[in-house]
């Protein structure tokens, strides 16, 4: 009797609630912690009555007693504490048997606690999660056999490779052939096992679809409990476009300077150009008032008229410099492109005649357009004496328009059958001061992509090497 009592004493002064129900649910038993968590009272005598999905939770529990036949060990749910308050509470329940089950003995610990510290786990796990895979930055995790374990969406944009090529595979398939020959990644990974990191490695990189990339690489050593590094975290950022600002911004600040010196230099030389225009006229007339021989007098006017165009190639050089250092405000009218092309081609004549070269100028009906007449005829001019220049002697310009309703342009072609531009110096025709030619500024092309550009048009060259290049500008056409 007194090892009952003292059984009894137990149960009703434990710290996890106890009930004893029959097998409908009707509760014949309950302690002291179950009296302090739960409310029993008149009406309230029934185990799923405290559930907080009641009767449905009870039957779900029963069917996996019989399934077990030894009962549950652990079940997590809810139930209905005092003050209407939810309790997360963890369940253990033994079936009462003689021959066939009787009842059900209930033991409930609340985990409330654990619960909400499980789902500031998860919430903060999630949110990490969501951290690293929405990263614009590429976020990897590599072994130290220099294996990828880790790839997030930022990788799979800068890379190319989606989440399952790049898995298990080595970080060499990231590096162009140069890296690779100089064994960059042992040596990344052996700087960052000496230092524990590795911060801010510029360096390059090659895209699934072979374009090299420009990055920016952060390594971090990755520690178990022990302290033993077992791998590494990598940010790498793609700095291509900042890097090709960058370089615009320097090209820029030098181009300023440039531009400030060109201008000086170009005021200083255009008052003794001026100068020697001038007597070269008074000397031309001065020889044919003196009355000189023929043969000497035609040898002196060739000599005077060579000067003469030596001057004004000068001349439109330091217009040039001054063109780039400041480009003109526009002044537009409503203009005919054929009008600029056929001022163009009589100013022209005679060097065309001299070089044997035909131009052809194919006339279409075109709508006038809101242009600056002088700027045009200025960039036109200018590839249309880069095309002379390429053909030399013997050779055929061609000028013709196409209109592109569904673009809102119209542009003009000048084609012509010179030497042509190699590809690989394409890409730098429109760059300031530079030329493939012997003599000249480097500031023709560019001067004419200024001038489109203000023109809120573009500018576009093809070009096959021995066989011709085509350039074409595009003005907006209105209506």
């Amino acid at each position: 009797m007194e090892d009952i009592n003292k059984f009894k004493h137990i149960l009703e002064n434990t710290n996890i609630g106890i009930l004893e129900t029959d097998l409908k649910g009707k509760i014949s038993y309950i302690n002291k912690k179950a009296k302090e968590m739960v409310e029993i009272e008149g009406d309230k005598n029934y185990v799923w009555e405290i559930l907080k999905n009641g009767k449905e939770e009870f039957e779900k529990i029963v069917n996996l007693i019989e399934k077990t036949e030894n009962g549950i060990d652990s079940y997590e749910t809810e139930i209905l504490g005092k003050n209407n308050k939810n309790i997360w509470v963890d369940i253990s329940v033994s079936p009462f048997l003689n021959n066939e089950i009787k009842g059900f003995l209930i033991f409930f610990k609340d985990v409330t606690r654990k619960k909400v510290l499980e789902k500031k786990a998860k919430e903060t796990t999630l949110y990490l999660k969501n951290i690293l895979n929405d990263s614009a930055d590429a976020i990897m995790g590599i072994t130290l056999e220099n294996k990828i374990f880790l790839w997030n969406r930022g990788a799979e944009e800068i890379y190319g490779y989606n989440e399952k090529e790049a898995i298990g595979k080595h970080i060499d398939m990231l590096l162009p052939d140069k890296q690779r020959e100089e064994g960059e990644s042992e040596k990344i990974i052996k700087e960052a096992l000496k230092k524990g990191f590795l911060k801010n490695y510029i360096t390059e990189r090659k895209r699934k679809d072979g374009r090299i990339i420009k990055v920016n690489i952060t390594r971090t050593a990755i520690r178990d409990v022990n302290g033993r590094i077992f791998g590494f975290s990598a940010i790498v950022r793609d700095i291509t476009e900042q890097e090709k600002l960058q370089q615009k911004l320097i090209q820029s600040e030098r181009l300023s300077i440039v531009g400030k010196m060109a201008s000086q230099v170009a005021h200083e030389i255009r008052n003794p150009l001026a100068s020697i225009s001038l007597n070269l006229e008074l000397l031309e007339e001065e020889i044919e008032d003196i009355g000189l021989p023929s043969p000497k007098q035609i040898e002196l006017t060739y000599l005077i008229k060579t000067i003469n165009s030596e001057v004004s190639h000068i001349n439109n050089i330091t217009d040039d410099y001054l063109s780039f250092v400041r480009m003109p405000v526009l002044k537009k009218t409503k203009e005919n492109l054929n009008k600029v092309v056929e001022d163009i081609h009589n100013s022209l004549k005679n060097l065309l005649l001299t070089a044997r070269i035909d131009f052809i100028h194919h006339k279409n009906r075109l709508p006038q357009i809101p242009l600056d007449y002088n700027q045009t005829r200025r960039a036109i001019l200018n590839i249309v004496k880069n095309a002379i220049e390429a053909i030399g002697n013997d050779g055929k310009i061609e000028v013709f328009s196409r209109i592109y309703k569904d673009k809102g342009m119209l542009c003009l072609y000048v084609k012509d059958s010179g030497c042509g531009i190699p590809e690989e110096k394409l890409e730098k025709i429109f760059e300031p001061f530079y030329t493939t030619k012997m003599t000249g500024s480097g500031l023709g092309m560019h001067i004419a992509y200024q001038i489109m550009k203000e023109h809120g048009g573009e500018i576009r060259i093809t070009s096959t090497e021995g066989k011709g290049t085509t350039v074409a500008l595009c003005f907006p056409a209105e209506g």
